[in-house]
């Protein structure tokens, strides 16, 4: 949903991540599986992208660090989601974090699970299009002013093995993006 300069109420700002599992993977054999003392990573295997409504520098989209259109009120979700859509390798988000000395520009951050009807396409034809509950989950907070605001992000990482029917956690991982939020 993009920021409209006739909005008369806050609006949600979406920021997808990207994350490319297979090369923390292959970088990472062995990383921590303590959500509490996750493995740092550099921002090179994170991409984050939100509409194009939304992004006030084009030249942050699809980088570990995001610059946003925003107003005091609006929300900002938080999704993540691996380059093969969390189908062989899976994340999720657990802690979004703001460092001390920053601007605070946005509030404390939720975590909710939506159970919402979406759309299911067919199989070998995608049409007809049917529907079915599913659910999806944010990380949530509210902007508060503009700035930019250093924080971390940690977040889980499942795998498909051939030996287990439900994926393995391979380890928890965090890095430090940056926003920066302008109206």
């Amino acid at each position: 949903m993009a920021i409209s300069p006739a909005s008369d109420s806050n609006e949600i700002v979406y920021i997808q991540i990207v994350i490319d599992t297979e090369a923390i993977i292959a970088d990472n054999p062995t990383p921590s599986t303590n959500a509490d003392s996750p493995t740092g990573l550099a921002h090179n295997y994170m991409y984050m992208v939100a509409t194009r409504g939304n992004v006030f520098t084009p030249q942050s989209e699809g980088t570990a660090d995001l610059n946003v259109k925003a107003i005091t009120g609006d929300v900002i979700r938080w999704y993540a989601v691996s380059e093969n859509g969390n189908f062989d390798t899976a994340v999720a988000i657990y802690k979004i974090a703001r460092y001390d000395g920053s601007d605070d520009v946005f509030s404390t951050v939720d975590f909710n699970v939506f159970n919402r009807t979406g759309i299911l396409p067919t199989d070998r034809t995608t049409f007809p299009i049917t529907f079915s509950l599913q659910s999806y989950w944010f990380n949530s907070a509210t902007i508060l002013k503009t700035g930019t605001e250093n924080y971390s992000i940690s977040f889980a990482l499942y795998r498909h093995t051939r030996d287990q029917a439900e994926p393995v956690l391979f380890g928890y991982f965090w890095w430090d993006p940056t926003l920066t939020i302008q109206f």
